[in-house]
C-alpha cells in the first residue's frame, strides 16, 4: 500500500485549479460569490417598514383632530395622501394598495378631548402581510401616545388628560392577522419563477453537453423556433404547476381565492412565459447543467425572495433593490396573486400591473435569441 504522495495530491489541485481558471462561472462564484450574497441580503434584508401612506377621514374638522393628522404626517414612517371624503373611498384606496394605513377621527373628537370625556381612534390597516400590519399598530399607537403627552403638557391637569383617547385598530383583508393567507399567495409567484426557469434552461443545457446542438447549424431552424420550441412545453407544466398550486392553497391550506381567477390565471401565464424566457436567457451563458442549476437558482430565487416585497415591502428597500424590486417581474405577479386572493380584486383593478409583465415578455424572448446568436453563432 503506497503512502501519501504530496506530489500527486498537489497534481490534482492544480488540475482543479485550472479547471476553475477555464471556467469562468465556477470561478467567479468561488471568488465572489459570497461578496455578491453580502450585498444582496444587505440590500434586500431590512426589517424597517417606512414611508407608509395613510390618509384621514376627519369626520370632526376641528384644530384638535387636525393636530392628530399633522403629528402623524410629521413621522418619518408615514406619507400623508390626499384625505379621505367616506368609506366607499376608503375601501376604494386600500383595495387598490394606495392606502398602507387609514385613520378615521369620529365627530365632537376635539370637544370631548377639551371637556376630558374619553374619545376613539379608528385605525384600519392592511392586513395582507401580517408581519408588516403588526410594525404599522405599533407605529400608530407610538405616535398617538406622543400626541397624548404633547396634547397633556398643555392642559391645567396633564395626569388626568391621559388614556382620554383610545385606539382602536382593525385589519382589512385579513382581520385574524393570520400568517398564511398572506404567505401561501406569496410562495406561488415564488415557485413559478424557479422551477419552470431551471427547467427550461437544463433543457438547452442539455443539448450543448451531449453535442446536439450542432443539429440547429445545419437544418434550416431557426434560433427562434429552437428556442421556441424548447419553452412551450415548459409553459404548459408550468400552468399545470399554477392550477395544482391554486389548489392547494384552497383546498387543502383553506386560503380562499376571492377575486378574480381568470386575472390570475392571465398573468400566471405572462409570468411563466417570463420565467421560463429567463430561463433560456440563463442557457446561452452556462455550458454545464450542475453551472445551470446553480446560476438559475441564484439569479431567480434571491430576488424572488428578498427584492419582491415577499418578505420586506419593496418601499422599504434602498438603492439597487429599491430598483430590482420595482422591475423584477415577480414584485408585480406577487402584488396581483395578494390582491386576487387576499382583496378581492380583478383586472379593473390589476391592470396596471400587467403591463411591466407584458413588457417583460419580448424583452426576456428577444435577448434569449440575441445572446444565443452570438454565443453559439
Amino acid at each position: 500500500r503506497q503512502g501519501l504522495s504530496f506530489r500527486r495530491l498537489f497534481s490534482y489541485s492544480r488540475r482543479e485549479a485550472l479547471e476553475l481558471r477555464r471556467d469562468p462561472v465556477r470561478s467567479t462564484l468561488a471568488l465572489l460569490g459570497t461578496v455578491i450574497l453580502m450585498l444582496i441580503m444587505g440590500y434586500g434584508i431590512s426589517m424597517d417598514v417606512e414611508n407608509l401612506r395613510f390618509a384621514v377621514l376627519d369626520r370632526d374638522q376641528t384644530v384638535s383632530s387636525q393636530a392628530w393628522s399633522l403629528n402623524l404626517a410629521g413621522s418619518r414612517y408615514f406619507i400623508e395622501q390626499p384625505p379621505l371624503a367616506s368609506y366607499d373611498e376608503l375601501d376604494r384606496r386600500m383595495r387598490s394598495g394606495e392606502l398602507a394605513v387609514a385613520i378615521e377621527i369620529p365627530p365632537n373628537f376635539g370637544r370631548d378631548i377639551a371637556r376630558g370625556t374619553p374619545a376613539q381612534i379608528g385605525v384600519w390597516v392592511d392586513g395582507a402581510m401580517p408581519s408588516r400590519a403588526e410594525t404599522v399598530k405599533g407605529y400608530v399607537q407610538a405616535m398617538h401616545q406622543s400626541w397624548l403627552q404633547e396634547a397633556a403638557s398643555r392642559q391645567p391637569n396633564p395626569v388626568k388628560q391621559t388614556g382620554l383617547l383610545n385606539i382602536e385598530t382593525r385589519y382589512r383583508y385579513n382581520p385574524d392577522v393570520k400568517s398564511l393567507p398572506a404567505i401561501v399567495p406569496a410562495v406561488i409567484p415564488l415557485l413559478l419563477m424557479m422551477i419552470p426557469s431551471m427547467l427550461s434552461a437544463l433543457s438547452v443545457v442539455r443539448e450543448k453537453e451531449l453535442g446536439s446542438m450542432i443539429n440547429l447549424y445545419v437544418t434550416p431552424t431557426t434560433r427562434s423556433e429552437f428556442l421556441l420550441g424548447k419553452q412551450l412545453p415548459y409553459i404548459a407544466l408550468g400552468m399545470l404547476n399554477f392550477l395544482l398550486l391554486c389548489a392547494l392553497s384552497v383546498f387543502v391550506f383553506g386560503v380562499p381565492l376571492k377575486g378574480s381567477f381568470l386575472t390570475l390565471t392571465l398573468a400566471a401565464l405572462l409570468y411563466v412565459i417570463i420565467a421560463t424566457g429567463l430561463g433560456l436567457l440563463i442557457s446561452t451563458f452556462m455550458k454545464s447543467q450542475i453551472a445551470a442549476i446553480f446560476g438559475t437558482s441564484i439569479i431567480t430565487l434571491i430576488p424572488a425572495t428578498q427584492f419582491s416585497g415577499m418578505i420586506d415591502p419593496v418601499a422599504s428597500l434602498e438603492g439597487p433593490g429599491r430598483w430590482i424590486g420595482e422591475i423584477y417581474p415577480t414584485s408585480h405577479f406577487l402584488t396581483i396573486a395578494r390582491g386576487t386572493f387576499s382583496k378581492a380584486l380583478d383586472l379593473s383593478d390589476l391592470w396596471p400591473l400587467f403591463m411591466p409583465l407584458l413588457i417583460a415578455v419580448p424583452v426576456v424572448m428577444g435577448l434569449s435569441i440575441l445572446l444565443l446568436k452570438k454565443q453559439e453563432g
